[in-house]
Formats: C-alpha cells, structure tokens, sequence
C-alpha cells in the first residue's frame, strides 16, 4: 500500500537518458539560413466584404435594419409616430440621394471632359 513518490530528478534521469537529441551547433551548421517572411498586413473584414457588391448591399440591408429598430424603439409602439418618422427618414435619404447623384454625376462629365482636352469653364 505504500506508494513510491518520484522526484523529479529521477524523472529527468529517465527522460534525458531515453532521448537521443544532437548538439545544437551540427544541427545549425547544416540548414541554410532562413530569409525573413515577407510581411502582409491583411485587411479588416468590414473593409473585405465592402469591396463585394453583395457586401454592400449587406451592409445597406444592415442600416435599415438598425434605423427600424431605433424608430420602433423611439416611437415606443406608437404606430402613428413610427410611420411619421420613417417617412421623414425616407424623405430625407432620398433627397440626399438625389444630392449626391448629381454632384457625382458632375464630377464624371467635368473628368470626360478634361480627358478629352477641353476646358469646362471655358466652353460657357
């Protein structure tokens, strides 16, 4: 019933003397030295699925889904409230939508034209 302790000295006895491992230096002499790996940085996930079509209409799908929880959470199941202020929202996108259709839209017929080597400002 008496049980043998082991130390661990005894155990390290057993384990080095099992093992039969080489020197480190004939180990080092004979691999060629190592080139460093070439960093690269990987990109956010946001940034990842943005740069897909389908990503960014998850995203859009996400934002109105986060803006309709905010108005039900604001309009505290007054249905009356909630409608008005989804409309006001939807009101808003789409005039700011317009807004930036057209500025963008100006920005790309002033590039075809400098591309094409005429001035806007001067044609008027």
């Amino acid at each position: 019933m008496a049980q043998r302790k082991t130390t661990t000295s005894n155990r390290s006895a057993s384990k080095s003397g099992s093992s039969s491992k080489k020197p480190a230096s004939s180990r080092s002499s004979r691999q060629p030295a190592r080139r460093p790996e070439p960093v690269v940085e990987k990109e956010p996930l946001y940034s990842v699925i943005w740069s897909y079509s389908w990503g960014k209409a998850l995203y859009l799908l996400l934002a109105i889904l986060v803006l309709i929880g905010l108005d039900l959470l604001i309009a505290m199941n007054h249905y009356h409230l909630f409608f008005t202020v989804l409309g006001v929202e939807i009101i808003a996108a789409m005039l700011i939508g317009w807004i930036a259709y057209i500025i963008i839209d100006r920005w790309k017929q002033r590039d075809i034209l400098e591309e094409n080597g005429s001035d806007p400002e001067t044609e008027e």
